[in-house]
């Protein structure tokens, strides 16, 4: 396997190869009754922290220890345990924990670090698998929530251009009177729909005098079928609260999924925008206009 120091100086390293590799050796070792062949991580960090760069290192290290074995071992029977464990100690401690990349950790994402931190703290208290299962554990906890919380922000248009931001990093950009932008961002899928129906709702239900809300989708990568379906409530949604929904910049695999499951000819192709300049004028121009499903988007 590769050893930590063909990570710490950047090589390139096949993991699917290293794998194959340990597992023919396997199957040949169970073939012919050998010996199992494993891995160490504290013996590839011992040989990377004595300067090892090739596999010679390996080949000498065997030649030792079967020296060792032959000739020299009753030099070293009197030698106490301690001393090998403080080799691979200090060979794991400043070989593997990289103590500068968990300041950085700290420094830019916090999170990152305390499951580190959990990922040690678990090692040492119940054993290396454990410690790993908790890494893995916390990071898919925290994969969820990542996935199932995506930004859905509000568009207000720059001064004086025709290009929408976030209102919360610009907060002096202009809103258009009647017309509400916002901006999802990531897949729209089972996990995620429901974020963008509530959203939507609230808009209705806590916008005066509104007319239209115009979706950018230029965030949305892919959708699921129960995004799909989530998409059919949201227009049905907008049509019964009078309001004109628009999308704008719909990529094209989105738009062949919603196509599809028949959303886009319930919506209108009409309502469908190459940019989110040319859906908020369109609104402005025909804010009651009615969808026709027959009739051609700018998109």
């Amino acid at each position: 396997m590769a050893s930590t120091g063909d990570m710490s100086r950047r090589r390139q390293v096949d993991i699917d190869q290293e794998s194959i590799a340990q597992g023919m050796a396997n199957a040949g070792a169970g073939l012919f009754q050998g010996m199992p062949v494993s891995t160490s991580l504290s013996a590839s960090s011992l040989n990377d922290r004595s300067g090892a760069r090739t596999g010679l290192a390996s080949i000498t290290s065997g030649a030792t220890v079967l020296l060792t074995l032959l000739v020299l071992a009753p030099l070293f029977s009197g030698l106490p345990k301690p001393v090998l464990a403080a080799l691979i100690i200090e060979a794991v401690v400043m070989g593997m924990i990289n103590v500068p990349e968990m300041r950085r950790l700290a420094r830019v994402q916090p999170f990152d670090f305390w499951i580190a931190v959990a990922a040690i703290v678990g090692t040492l208290a119940f054993g290396v698998l454990a410690g790993v299962m908790i890494g893995i554990g916390l990071s898919i906890i925290w994969l969820i929530g990542v996935a199932t919380h995506r930004n859905i922000a509000t568009l207000a248009r720059e001064p004086g251009t025709q290009v929408f931001r976030d209102v919360d990093e610009h907060p002096a950009d202009e809103r258009v009177p009647g017309v509400v932008v916002i901006r999802m961002d990531g897949g729209l899928f089972f996990a995620t729909s429901d974020a963008l129906e509530d959203r939507i709702r609230e808009i209705i239900h806590s916008t005066p005098d509104l007319t239209g809300i115009v979706l950018d989708c230029g965030g949305i990568n892919f959708i699921d079928s129960q995004g799909c379906a989530k998409f059919s409530d949201i227009v049905e949604l907008a049509k019964d609260s009078a309001v004109t929904l628009r999308l704008a910049r719909v990529k094209q695999v989105v738009r062949a999924t919603l196509a599809r499951d028949g959303v886009l000819e319930r919506l209108g192709t009409d309502r469908i925008h190459g940019n989110v300049d040319r859906a908020v004028t369109a609104q402005l121009e025909h804010p009651g206009q009615p969808s026709d499903a027959g009739g051609a988007g700018d998109g």
